[in-house]
């Protein structure tokens, strides 16, 4: 998704300064998926998307949130709606495997990696700092059919509420990874 603004003749513009926002590409919810259908097109289109924005070269700043919690400190109630989801997947300990993002994604030291303690990715980091000190105007989270919710039998009707009615209401435009990758391109 992007919340570029269109062209004249409709082409994507992603703005003065934009940064790429990837979330919770993390190796505990990858794990769950990688062996589905639905889990290879994910992990193939948003690695694709990676791969290319980390070989431009004028690269835009690229941002991993990915939700973890430190040890003896109860960031998130266990009997809290989130707590609830996130349970059947373990721990989500600061430092384990399981919450560094999986290696099918290329991450650098150019790199920006921030916790997050909630399911809203600036929740318990620096992300808004992050993004008004370089001055960004537009931030491209996710790509229309690039989009995976768990739990994965679900996934079809929460990624079309979101991509066909919450996003469009906000005025944010979805756009196809085909679409972001001739604009880098």
């Amino acid at each position: 998704m992007a919340s570029g603004q269109h062209s004249t003749d409709d082409n994507i513009n992603f703005g003065k300064n934009y940064v790429v926002l990837n979330l919770d590409l993390m190796t505990v919810l990858i794990d769950v998926v990688k062996d589905t259908e639905e889990g290879r097109a994910f992990i193939s289109g948003r690695a694709r998307w990676n791969d290319a924005v980390h070989k431009m070269s004028s690269r835009p700043p690229v941002i991993f949130i990915a939700l973890f919690f430190n040890p003896g400190e109860p960031e998130l109630a266990q009997d809290a709606p989130s707590g609830k989801l996130i349970r059947d997947f373990g721990s989500f300990a600061a430092g384990s495997s399981a919450v560094q993002i999986a290696p099918c994604f290329k991450v650098d030291c150019e790199d920006i990696v921030l916790q997050k303690t909630r399911w809203y990715a600036g929740a318990g980091n620096s992300l808004g700092q992050n993004l008004k000190a370089r001055d960004i105007d537009t931030v491209i989270i996710r790509l229309r059919y690039n989009v995976l919710e768990l739990p994965l039998e679900q996934h079809q009707e929460y990624s079309q509420v979101m991509l066909r009615s919450l996003l469009p209401k906000m005025n944010l435009r979805v756009i196809s990874i085909d679409e972001a990758l001739k604009e880098v391109e």
